[in-house]
């Protein structure tokens, strides 16, 4: 039934055993709908262009809503349809301008509880995401108002004003996954990513290849033996050299714990194995990394009572072991590496023997792009035990093989 809606008539509509709904003959789509309980709502029926099929706003109940502004209401649903957008009710429009309204710190700390706070660089990201919002001004501004002027010009000035490349480059990368997080359906916090089209700022990264010969890993090798000469300490050397034989990132070595390391003197199913939660991974799933006899030469002096104690107890962390490495490099004068070409090492090793790069992958834990699947903790163990002994027979091939090495500096 559809008749020309007045608060007169409104007020004599009856509840019946059901629902039941009156056009409104002066607005089209509106209608007033009355429950068996007497409840009378304002409702207004479009079609969605997206479904092609009809689709209800309701508006609210009558009289807390009056007539006037539910036919203003629903005339600017239909125009919003006919534009090719889709209507929403107020308290639908009120969320979505609060959500425009969300200042920069404010999204930031929602996306630290939403995606941060489960990654092992989850901490240095919200540290970097913190510094931008003091020192550019961007806390309090709605992320939505921040453009890619803005954006260029704070890239701008890490990169050329404050002379760090590297850190502008790592910045723009940071604030461009929270920018499309933060316009994802379902948040719509900003309707743009002011990051998208910006180039790199701090130029285009050169490609990572650098890997060490054999000449130089034996050259190395000798250099460990006597760490102090270089102002290493024990502990950094053989560091380094776990990162070489295990092929694992930098950061998982120098925080390596006891307890991690299982079955070292055996027997077991598995033989000696590194054993990482989900916590000291990057890709925060827990891993499992075999232990060959070189690696246990290596690893027995450090060994110590207390499983919960790290077994480097006098290394900081990864920024110990660049520094190292570098006092190497310029001790023995050889050309450049760190601590992560050590890890790539091992892995041309692996390439060199035949294994494929999704092979490669298993043992350095990588989740590359399109790979859905998530490595359990004892996936490709076998395989990754295999890959383990062939980098051991290579290194300890390439350090019997004793040419006359460098001399080390003084």
């Amino acid at each position: 039934m559809k008749v020309k809606l007045t608060d007169t008539g409104i007020r004599s509509y009856q509840p019946r055993a059901a629902r039941y709904a009156i056009g409104d003959a002066a607005c089209p789509g509106l209608c007033l709908r009355v429950t068996p309980k007497g409840v009378k709502t304002f409702a207004f029926a479009y079609r969605n262009k997206g479904t092609g099929k009809v689709a209800w706003l309701t508006f609210g109940r009558y009289p807390d809503v009056p007539l006037a502004r539910a036919r203003e209401l629903a005339n600017d649903a239909r125009k919003t349809g006919a534009a090719g957008g889709t209507p929403l009710t107020p308290k639908a429009e009120r969320a979505e301008a609060e959500k425009k309204t969300k200042t920069y710190a404010e999204v930031v700390a929602l996306y630290n509880d939403a995606k941060l706070i489960s990654l092992r660089s989850g901490k240095k990201t919200l540290k970097t995401l913190g510094r931008i919002g003091r020192v550019y001004g961007w806390d309090d501004r709605a992320l939505s108002s921040i453009t890619d002027d803005d954006a260029a010009a704070m890239l701008h000035d890490i990169a050329v004003e404050r002379r760090k490349k590297a850190a502008a480059n790592q910045t723009k990368h940071i604030l461009h996954t929270i920018f499309k997080w933060a316009r994802q359906p379902g948040r719509k916090f900003t309707a743009v990513n002011p990051f998208s089209d910006l180039a790199a700022p701090g130029g285009v990264r050169p490609p990572r290849a650098r890997f060490l010969s054999g000449a130089e890993i034996r050259q190395l090798w000798q250099a460990l033996d006597e760490p102090e000469r270089f102002k290493v300490s024990r502990d950094a050397a053989t560091a380094l050299r776990l990162i070489l034989v295990t092929a694992a990132r930098p950061g998982m070595v120098a925080g390596m714990v006891g307890s991690e390391l299982r079955d070292l003197t055996g027997p077991s199913e598995q033989g000696p194995h590194w054993s990482l939660s989900a916590e000291r991974m990057k890709a925060g799933s827990p891993f499992i990394t075999p232990l060959t006899g070189l690696v246990l030469e290596q690893l027995r002096p450090h060994l110590q009572s207390d499983p919960d104690a790290r077994v480097f107890s006098q290394l900081g962390g990864r920024n110990q072991l660049h520094e190292a490495a570098q006092r190497i490099v310029e001790g023995l004068g050889m050309q450049r590496w760190t601590p992560h070409d050590l890890r790539r090492t091992a892995a041309t090793i692996l390439d060199r023997a035949g294994y494929s790069l999704e092979q490669i992958g298993a043992i350095l834990a990588h989740t590359r792009a399109g790979v859905t699947a998530v490595y359990a903790r004892w996936d490709k163990f076998d395989l990754r035990r295999e890959m383990a002994m062939v980098i051991e027979r290579s290194l300890r091939e390439t350090l019997e093989d004793k040419p006359e090495v460098a001399r080390l500096a003084a």
